[in-house]
């Protein structure tokens, strides 16, 4: 964990990017982000965990990126619970809508589900462009990929230095979102 870079969520992030989101303009074209992180945990707590941390994502992508961001599994899990299989299902196929409309795809986060890893190679096939933030993830990725017969020509590792909260995972950005709610 890296603790000499400061994450800074004001205290009401959650509220500012519900506005954001309400205030994004709806007849004009704009690039769409699909933000791509961890959402299935082995408890309920760990399930909103992972849905604030992408809720961090969109908030960090919506300032520092030029689009909208568009995270499915930041509120889904509200309405779809993941341990009845029609439901995970229902929500991975909303997911896979949500990212056919979009312009880019962002894996997020310091680790690679199985969900994550289904979305990014639909990803490939529907030709979006995918920008992974954490190293390890973009070679666990390659190396997936080469297995698979997938070509990786879409994938790019963005320099972790330059978007660092998009590299973390849900463990170390729990901290800032509880300080920023004190």
């Amino acid at each position: 964990m890296r603790r000499d870079e400061k994450l800074n969520l004001p205290v009401n992030w959650e509220e500012i990017l519900e506005q954001m989101i309400l205030r994004w303009p709806i007849n004009t074209r704009c690039e769409r982000i699909y933000i791509c992180s961890p959402c299935r945990a082995d408890t309920p707590e760990g399930v909103i965990r992972n849905m604030k941390a992408a809720r961090v994502y969109m908030f960090y992508t919506s300032i520092h990126f030029v689009g909208v961001p568009k995270a499915p599994h930041a509120y889904l899990p509200v309405l779809l619970n993941d341990l009845y299989e029609d439901e995970r299902e229902l929500a991975l196929r909303v997911g896979k809508q949500f990212l056919k409309g979009c312009d880019r795809l962002f894996v997020c986060g310091d680790r690679l589900s199985e969900g994550m890893y289904s979305e990014v190679t639909a990803a490939v096939r529907y030709g979006i462009t995918i920008s992974v933030f954490n190293r390890q993830v973009y070679e666990e990725l390659l190396e997936r990929f080469a297995g698979d017969g997938v070509d990786p020509e879409s994938v790019h590792c963005i320099d972790r230095n330059l978007h660092y909260a998009l590299s973390w995972g849900a463990d170390e950005l729990a901290p800032y979102w509880e300080e920023a709610q004190t």
